[in-house]
């Protein structure tokens, strides 16, 4: 059957404009969204220890008494030394032991094993030490008097002095207990880690919390507090490292025993 040849119409379709009108559109919707986003910003608001909100009640002027209590520890003293190099040496070979090997100097170098809160502790491990290691210890007292400061400023601030001086005070108690228990055996090194975490967060929170509320006012009490706080929080990041629960004893009572001698000379400090 013969095929008839016959013309071929050819409609034709003006693309390239379609096309440049849906890029056009396409652009024009994009730019209306990101203006719209770019407007209409999310308020994200962050907590943050460096910048408190402040309430009109935080930021009344206040005036009052602020006392930081006196305190008595009784240290082991496993020597003392006129010169530092001789108590380093002691020092560094009982701290393998789980001693604190902390040396205090105070009319010599003492070298010192751990910090009690009460005479019959520290008896019962010197009796310990004595009959089941062969060590000889000399029950040293630490004494702490207690200081009273008449302060004025905004309540935040002398709230947050107030606090600081708390938690200092719990920090040696609450440290001590943590090596106790190690040494007993009742707490687990995990335990003592976690216990450890804890009291770094809450001693980097309240020195944040010291430092944003007093950056524009330098007060000796202050920033000998702050010091304070920031030297124990490195010592217990310090213990943290440590690669066994004898380790992390030993570093346990050497912060527990700078933060006591510490305190010792922030007091004195501020006497007059």
């Amino acid at each position: 059957m013969p095929v008839r040849s016959g013309k071929i119409k050819i409609k034709r379709y003006r693309t390239g404009r379609n096309k440049i009108g849906l890029l056009l559109l396409i652009l024009l919707l994009s730019i209306t969204l990101l203006w719209f986003f770019l407007r209409k910003k999310p308020d994200l608001k962050l907590p943050s220890f460096l910048t408190p909100s402040l309430t009109r009640e935080d930021m009344a002027a206040d005036s009052r008494v602020i006392t930081l209590p006196g305190s008595r520890f009784f240290a082991l003293q496993l020597g003392a030394f006129s010169d530092v190099e001789s108590a380093k040496a002691l020092a560094a070979s009982y701290q393998n032991r789980g001693a604190a090997g902390y040396i205090y100097e105070k009319d010599s170098f003492r070298v010192l094993a751990a910090a009690y809160d009460s005479r019959e502790s520290a008896q019962a491990v010197q009796q310990q030490l004595s009959q089941n290691h062969g060590v000889d210890a000399y029950l040293f007292p630490i004494d702490r008097t207690e200081i009273t400061l008449r302060l004025s400023g905004q309540k935040a601030q002398l709230n947050a002095l107030s606090d600081a001086f708390d938690l200092c005070s719990q920090l040696t108690i609450s440290l001590s207990q943590i090596s106790q228990s190690l040494d007993q055996g009742t707490m687990a090194m995990e335990e003592a880690l976690t216990a450890l975490s804890s009291q770094q967060e809450t001693i980097r929170a309240l020195n944040a919390r010291l430092l944003s509320l007093f950056k524009k006012e330098k007060h000796e009490a202050v920033t000998r507090l702050s010091s304070l706080l920031q030297e124990t929080d490195q010592c217990l990041a310090q213990a943290a490292k440590a690669s066994s629960s004898t380790k992390l004893g030993s570093a346990i009572k050497y912060s527990q025993l700078s933060l006591i001698c510490g305190l010792e000379s922030y007091v004195l400090s501020l006497t007059p």
